[in-house]
């Protein structure tokens, strides 16, 4: 029986534009703690990250109104803007995915996660995939598969609100050499 596991990434600082995301969440990659005592992460993990820091690190900030007196912060969104939706996830995440493995070895896989709504009004919402690099999606079960894997990580980054990074153990099967 396969054990699968998902741990929440803290630490992760706000990203900004044109930031290097594999190269800002690595360090914290690199000192997760597991729990069976493992430390750090695996080449065939699963990086989850949330959409929203994707968004920042590409810039992707909107106008929604002025505010008279300027740009004031909170938490690092300033107020008076708003954060479109990430742009070419696919890329981004064999981007990331790449920088990765550079630093990790082996083939991790990377999804860009967001949350959708599951269907009908009033059941909620769920985070899907909006993108991913080396996870296979060509298999008739491969994109329920992603999506699945983005939902646990959505529950885990819920439970941990400050960590948008979570990192799955435990699923070699949907794993690809290809972005």
């Amino acid at each position: 029986m396969t054990s699968l596991q998902a741990v929440a990434v803290p630490g992760i600082p706000a990203l900004t534009s044109g930031d290097d995301v594999a190269a800002v969440i690595s360090p914290h990659l690199n000192a997760l703690s597991w729990p069976d005592g493992y430390v750090g992460m695996r080449g065939d993990d699963v990086v989850v990250l949330a959409g929203k820091i994707l968004a920042k690190a590409q810039g992707r900030w909107h106008k929604v109104g002025e505010e008279p007196d300027g740009f004031r912060t909170r938490v690092s969104i300033p107020v008076a803007l708003g954060l479109k939706a990430p742009d070419d996830v696919d890329q981004a995440a064999g981007e990331i995915r790449r920088g990765l493995a550079a630093r990790f070895g082996g083939r991790p896989g990377v999804i860009i996660s967001g949350s959708g709504r599951t269907g009908q009004p009033g059941r909620g919402v769920a985070d899907v995939a909006l993108g991913s690099a080396g996870l296979d999606v060509k298999t008739p079960t491969g994109e329920s598969v992603i999506d699945a894997i983005a939902a646990l990580a959505g529950v885990v980054m819920m439970s941990s609100p400050e960590c948008p990074v979570v990192v799955v153990r435990g699923i070699p099967d949907v794993m690809t050499w290809e972005d």
